[in-house]
């Protein structure tokens, strides 16, 4: 009776300390490989004379060593899952130690308190978390995925085969100061990974000590002279240009230089650098005699071929804004594109205008102009160009994807187009003996580099045609009849493409907007690119040399700052997962007539150091410094996390584990939800074999995740659906 009374005493203890714990805290993995067992070691040693203040310390606010270094491991663990809340293990039976940041403005020495408190009543009822019935949540037995231990002894405490079950611990040992060792598994963690570890344990016990009034949100990840050496990088990257010369100034040169290569192509013809100089010019003329010209948007709709590019030239030399539309838009998006972007003339072809005559009179829409390139009486117009280009005036407009919700329409100046065009050129030594492969929807903001640049140097603009996109053989096919030396590709397009095509000739392959895998070497270098759209298109670059887990997205371009930073704004150390923030020339005016999302995405730059760097763009992504040089991995989106039966779950991390699967090509996870408001998770992916079934996939997960983030359906596709701008389509997938 009374060990009945004593175990329900117990079980309503740890009911009440972990009930609603959902977060699964521990070290993200570098890898994921099978389990060797075995360990590597990384040791460090906090001197004898950090050990005496930190005892002073623990003295002047009636704390207890163990519960400081406790705590402080707690903080260490809270930045690396980008977590709040968060359960660790304590020495060898584990004990579950909660480390919760209600108030980022509470005192560290008020929060350690309450953790020592916790850990003594904790201790009353330890017998109930080692019994067979022990405490049960969603969790299960992954309640605890990392643990510490504190050895006051001096050495004389042995880990236990359950501490060595762990991927990672940390042991602290009493002995002539303090001696920290980090136990971690290789076969999932890099040695930098745990070097960082080490390296902010350190400095927040450092800063703890120094600091005793010290508050949550003011500790930092970073000490002060390796923030210094970060923000040095950027010194790298400094590039200056006349931002007074515009793109159109730019391309008048070099039509001068090269006025006979070609500098257009398509399936059905070839157009020069003059000829296309003459008829941009008449079209821009009329623009501006019709009165378009500065802070006017102009629309471009249009097939796949030459006029893509004549139009926006025309609309840039014209002074104005182009505003790039993909013709596949159904009506009643079109109709919202054009409104939202203040589009007062829609610059398309003589096929297109009866569907926009049609939307016009549908959604009155009489004042729009519509206007066919080709109209022979353009170009025996003979009006003279007004419009005038300033470095700060709107160069283009484009509109996100939408995925989370209605598409929203993006300004940019030229300047930030001026310095992308400049990097992209640079990056890859460009030239007028190369010849760019255009393959990406108009719509498509990584358009804009695939074009523009290359008309600056006299290489060739080469539209690839619907019947050439169908998969990657169709575009290799297409790259050799045409000499393709220049190709960008969405990154599942990407992938399948350097793994099955040697493609002679090719010299850059550059893939983006989703995450790739894989390596196969080729004649061609591989560059993985990112960039939002609300950074010109290109903010970071990578040359993939080798297989990696993950592959890197690089360091910062021309002009532009990247910082990775936790909740409290903090710079964060390598190793260390926050929010990746871009600064820089390339910021974008934001969301055309959105100001309440404007304030939420283009906040004040805490970092600010000219008048480019005054305001930063939150990207959304998750990501972390992989290298003290600045290289960033990018690990999913912060907003990718889910709750099913109240435990949190980041989907990318399954679709991480699924691709880690050799046999896999792709894949992709969904969040489902049945009519009575259950949730669960469907996987999608495509094989390089068609043996490989969902079993296999299933017996993969179960081995390596926790019962909780096994999809409830694996299906096997031929192929992944996609947008129109080649990024995964997983709302075609929750409605299949």
């Amino acid at each position: 009776m009374i060990e009945n009374k004593q175990f329900k005493l117990a079980e309503k203890y740890w009911t009440n300390l972990l009930g609603g714990y959902i977060t699964l805290a521990r070290f993200p993995n570098d890898y994921i490989k099978y389990d060797t067992g075995k360990f590597s070691m990384i040791q460090k040693v906090i001197r004898k004379s950090m050990y005496n203040k930190l005892v002073e310390y623990c003295s002047e606010n009636e704390l207890k060593v163990k519960y400081v270094l406790d705590t402080v491991f707690g903080i260490v663990l809270q930045r690396f899952t980008y977590e709040d809340d968060v359960v660790f293990g304590k020495n060898n039976a584990l004990l579950p130690v909660r480390v919760q940041t209600k108030d980022p403005e509470e005192k560290f020495v008020d929060f350690c308190k309450n953790i020592m408190l916790q850990e003594k009543e904790s201790r009353k009822f330890d017998y109930f978390m080692v019994h067979s019935i022990g405490y049960k949540n969603g969790l299960n037995d992954k309640l605890i995925n990392t643990s510490f231990i504190f050895d006051e002894k001096k050495g004389d405490f042995i880990e236990t085969d359950n501490v060595k079950k762990m991927d990672l611990y940390m042991k602290a040992t009493l002995s002539d100061g303090i001696k920290i060792k980090l136990m971690y598994k290789p076969c999932f963690y890099d040695k930098r990974t745990a070097r960082s570890i080490i390296y902010l344990f350190k400095y927040v016990l450092k800063q703890v000590i120094e600091n005793p009034d010290i508050r949550l949100n003011e500790i930092l990840n970073i000490k002060e002279e390796h923030k210094i050496e970060f923000f040095k990088c950027f010194e790298d990257n400094k590039y200056y240009f006349d931002r007074n010369i515009s793109f159109v100034d730019k391309l008048k040169e070099q039509v001068e230089k090269t006025p006979y290569n070609i500098a257009i192509s398509d399936y059905k013809e070839d157009m020069t650098y003059l000829e296309m100089d003459r008829i941009t010019d008449k079209i821009a003329a009329y623009l501006n005699h019709i009165g378009i010209g500065n802070n006017d948007t102009v629309a471009v709709m249009q097939m796949r071929n030459k006029n893509l590019v004549i139009a926006a030239i025309s609309v840039l030399k014209a002074g104005a804004i182009f505003f790039p539309i993909d013709r596949v838009n159904p009506d009643e998006r079109l109709r919202y594109l054009i409104s939202d972007g203040e589009a007062k003339v829609v610059l398309t072809c003589e096929s297109l205008i009866p569907r926009i005559n049609k939307l016009c009179d549908r959604y009155s829409l009489s004042e729009l102009e519509i206007i066919d390139v080709e109209d022979e009486f353009i170009k025996k117009n003979k009006y003279e160009i007004t419009g005038k280009i300033s470095p700060d005036q709107e160069a283009y407009r484009i509109s996100t994807s939408g995925t989370t919700g209605r598409p929203k329409c993006i300004s940019i100046r030229h300047e930030s187009f001026m310095n992308m065009c400049y990097y992209s050129i640079d990056y890859i030594s460009a030239n007028e003996n190369d010849r760019c492969g255009v393959y990406l929807s108009f719509s498509f903001d990584a358009i804009i580099k695939q074009i523009f640049p290359y008309l600056l140097v006299g290489a060739t603009v080469d539209i690839i045609p619907e019947y050439a996109r169908t998969d990657e053989f169709e575009v290799e096919r297409y790259c050799l009849e045409k000499n393709i030396t220049i190709l960008a590709l969405p990154a599942i397009l990407g992938k399948m493409f350097m793994l099955n095509c040697d493609c002679k000739g090719l010299r850059v392959l550059q893939v983006g907007g989703d995450k790739f895998k894989g390596y196969l070497q080729r004649d061609y270098a591989i560059y993985n690119e990112y960039g939002p759209a609300e950074f010109t298109v290109l903010c970071t670059k990578f040359e993939v040399d080798k297989y990696y887990e993950s592959v890197p997205v690089g360091k910062p371009i021309y002009n532009t700052e990247a910082y990775i930073l936790d909740k409290n704004n903090n710079i964060c150390a390598v190793g260390v997962p926050g929010e990746l923030c871009l600064s820089g020339i390339q910021i974008s005016n934001g969301y055309l007539n959105r100001e309440k999302q404007n304030k939420e995405a283009f906040v004040d730059n805490p970092f600010a150091r000219d008048k480019y760097t005054q305001k930063m763009y939150r990207t959304g992504d998750l990501a972390k410094l992989i290298d003290v040089d600045g290289t960033i991995s990018i690990l999913g989106r912060i907003d990718s996390q889910i709750k099913i039966n109240g435990i949190r779950i980041e989907l990318f991390e399954i679709e991480n584990m699924i691709n880690m699967i050799p046999e896999i090509k792709n894949s992709v996870a969904v969040k489902r939800e049945y009519e009575n408001g259950e949730k669960y998770i469907d996987a999608y992916y495509v094989a390089f074999e068609d043996s490989y079934e969902p079993e296999k996939v299933r017996k993969f997960l179960e081995e390596n995740l926790p019962e909780h983030m096994i999809p409830r359906n694996i299906v096997k596709l031929d192929i992944l659906p996609v947008t129109p701008i080649g990024k995964v389509d997983k709302k075609a997938l929750i409605l299949s």
